[in-house]
């Protein structure tokens, strides 16, 4: 099965993603990074190295807590990213060696794993590449997965659920969020650690960072304000109606992808005063602020009186813990239940999740939000969670001496 896992992904590189490259912005600047990968490695020295690999933002922002433990104690470190936008928004922002991550072929993971010197491998939350657990496996290089979500039906899947077990019993240790994922593990005598998710410190330690935007202050103007963050298109058809229509708020509108055709597209539903922040020129007739800076995002919600999370009519809501870390109310879509917060969140009344556009206004219009229980149920969340990156760093640090 291996064997056609790697001949595809030649295919893939050599046939398939060119032609796509035609149509995809994105695909062609993978394709290029990739080819660069080989010289990059070159520019580094051959000291022992840790190297973390996060799919997207998402999971770099779960272990960062982990990465400062590492940081500390001056352990040289190479960060790679699946995602291509994650990896153009952080490479110069990083002060490691920053990298797309490898296309996983054996020659190339092989190349990467010699040329950096690693020593041991960090994999944030749920992606699996079976050649690079392969090849650390038989290098006996330990790898370890932290703050994983494991789903019953994909590692039970008549097709591929065999071959997704056998290469999770390679990871030497998985650190699970919940006793549900571990649950399933050990039906497949996979050992694994309950840890709680990683992202609640991160989130935490944002909170308590010190920040202030004059701009955004003067926007508001001591008004009632709903921020919609991580917003898509899909999201804009729930929102537009009372964005333009309810002026007991001013709104603070941040997409998702942040591109100037996403940006375009909002602006042209919006018919009332609105303005940009990088181009305030209309701030204090404005009644909409369309955020285009990128990593504020988690700041700035706690200007927020009520908060809209995008996604809930895609793939899935984004980030809920950054919210609600500062106690406001959310609102998102029906697509929440892959993600336990969401539901904690949804049955302690923090938040509140809605089908269509009307029961959106519905809600909004009656407001019969408990501001001081959803406060209190959301800092009683955070101190139940906090934690996970202590518990994982205290376990890993045997493999670090």
């Amino acid at each position: 099965m291996l064997s056609f896992y790697n001949i595809f992904l030649i295919f893939f590189f050599k046939i398939i993603a060119p032609f796509l490259s035609i149509f995809s912005k994105e695909i062609k600047v993978w394709r290029t990074e990739q080819k660069k990968i080989k010289n990059f490695s070159l520019k580094y020295n051959a000291d022992p190295t840790i190297w973390f690999h996060c799919s997207s933002a998402g999971e770099y922002e779960q272990v960062k807590q982990i990465i400062n433990y590492f940081e500390k104690k001056k352990i040289k470190l190479i960060i790679t990213f699946f995602s291509v936008n994650t990896y153009l928004q952080f490479k110069n922002k990083i002060k490691h060696p920053c990298s797309l991550f490898p296309l996983d072929t054996k020659k190339n993971i092989n190349h990467f794993i010699e040329k950096f010197n690693i020593k041991r491998i960090f994999v944030a939350k749920n992606e699996i590449w079976p050649n690079l657990i392969y090849i650390s496996d038989k290098k006996s290089i330990p790898i370890f997965q932290l703050g994983a979500k494991i789903n019953e039906s994909k590692i039970n899947n008549i097709l591929y659920g065999k071959i997704y077990a056998n290469i999770l019993k390679k990871i030497n240790l998985i650190f699970v969020q919940d006793e549900g994922s571990k649950k399933i593990l050990k039906k497949k005598n996979i050992y694994s650690l309950v840890s709680g998710d990683p992202r609640v410190d991160q989130v935490l330690n944002y909170k308590e960072k010190k920040f202030k935007d004059l701009l955004i202050e003067k926007f508001i103007d001591n008004e009632k304000v709903f921020i919609a963050g991580s917003t898509d298109l899909n999201d804009l058809k729930i929102l537009i109606n009372s964005i333009n229509n309810n002026y007991n708020y001013k709104w603070i509108i941040v997409p998702h992808e942040n591109s100037k055709k996403e940006i375009k597209e909002i602006s042209k539903k919006i018919n009332i005063n609105w303005c940009l922040y990088s181009k305030p020129k209309n701030l204090t007739k404005a009644k909409i602020l369309i955020i285009d800076k990128v990593g504020i995002l988690k700041y700035i919600y706690k200007y927020a009186n009520i908060v809209y999370v995008g996604g809930g009519f895609s793939k899935g809501i984004h980030n809920c813990l950054e919210p609600a870390v500062f106690g406001k109310p959310l609102i998102f879509g029906s697509n929440y239940y892959n993600f336990p917060e969401a539901i904690y969140f949804i049955k302690s009344k923090v938040a509140f999740s809605i089908k269509d556009k009307t029961e959106f206004e519905k809600l909004l219009s009656n407001e019969k939000i408990d501001f001081e229980r959803v406060r209190k149920n959301s800092n009683k969340f955070f101190e139940i969670h906090k934690g996970a990156s202590e518990k994982i760093t205290s376990v890993i640090e045997k493999y670090i001496n």
